[in-house]
């Protein structure tokens, strides 16, 4: 997966649309004139301020997203924002942080609840503008901040949407061979919430003048009940370099189980290519909720090009 960025430590949003980092820092987001949402998880105290419960919020607004503060993805540490943008030094680092327009709302984990999904650009003063995809989702009581994912430096991004509960971002990024004031790669790609973590689902990308690389899982279908073995069974319209992808499946702790190559069949290196394989799952507990992922990476600096994943039960 295309991100840089290590782990980012989970924060919450807390009563009166308050934030907690992961109940080290307390975070104001300010008021929040209109609803989202006509429900919300119950609102916990902010235990440095606030002596007492307070009523449930109307929901998270783009006024609050904008006045919040969040773990920044770039450098790892809170920062502020105001009215959208942070101006700052940050551990000795001058830090511009700016959302994007756009912000989303949709629910991303089927609770009935409008979690929000949108773009933070952060540089550090040099010609580097790092974008990543953030998503503030509902868990219990609280609302989270998921690890945020690192699109690109400078990407052209043309569309950002939440839709059938996966997040949806269409634009253009730097290939291997691209200047980085010019990027020319095409990508579509979707990110689900899968456990508390943002996973890369679904990905094709088009290289300057050249076609769609894409993978498609035919089977299993997603949500289908295996026992501890199944056939990962689809095609690709061009095959990767030496018939090669990558597999992983993770558990909803997002612990990765299981990652190595997996082996597609092609009559020539980018001629259309099969795949009809075995899969022998980890020993886990009947009821386990898996995703199985694979992805075509780049020769070049192992970012993907495409991924298609689906989830599994276990028996």
């Amino acid at each position: 997966m295309k991100n840089t960025c290590q782990k980012i430590t989970s924060f919450v949003i807390m009563a009166g649309l308050t934030l907690g980092l992961s109940g080290c820092v307390t975070i104001n987001l300010g008021s929040a004139p209109t609803a989202i949402v006509n429900e919300t998880p119950t609102q916990l105290p902010d235990l440095e301020e606030i002596p007492t419960t307070l009523p449930q919020s109307p929901g998270l607004t783009e006024a609050a997203l904008l006045n919040g503060r969040y773990l920044s993805p770039l450098l790892q540490q809170p920062i502020q924002l105001v009215e959208g943008t942070y101006e700052g030094m940050v551990e000795g680092v001058e830090l511009n942080a700016r959302v994007q327009p756009g912000i989303q709302f949709g629910d991303l984990n089927a609770d009935g609840i409008s979690d929000a999904a949108f773009l933070l650009a952060e540089d550090t003063g040099g010609s580097g503008v790092f974008v990543s995809l953030v998503v503030i989702y509902s868990r219990g009581e609280y609302f989270q901040q998921a690890q945020g994912i690192l699109i690109d430096d400078r990407p052209v991004i043309n569309a950002i949407s939440i839709e059938n509960g996966v997040v949806k971002i269409t634009g253009l990024v730097h290939g291997p061979n691209d200047p980085m004031v010019d990027p020319t790669t095409s990508m579509s790609v979707e990110f689900t919430l899968f456990g508390d973590q943002m996973v890369r689902t679904w990905q094709k990308s088009a290289f300057e003048g050249s076609a769609e690389h894409l993978i498609v899982i035919e089977s299993p279908f997603d949500g289908e009940e295996v026992f501890g073995s199944f056939t990962l069974k689809g095609f690709m319209p061009i095959g990767p370099f030496e018939n090669n992808l990558a597999l992983t499946i993770l558990d909803k702790s997002n612990a990765e189980l299981v990652r190595e190559g997996f082996m597609v069949e092609a009559v020539n290196m980018g001629a259309p290519a099969i795949f009809d394989n075995l899969i022998e799952l980890p020993a886990v507990q009947p009821g386990t909720e898996l995703l199985v992922i694979l992805s075509e990476l780049s020769m070049a600096d192992g970012s993907p090009i495409a991924i298609d994943a689906v989830r599994v039960i276990v028996k």
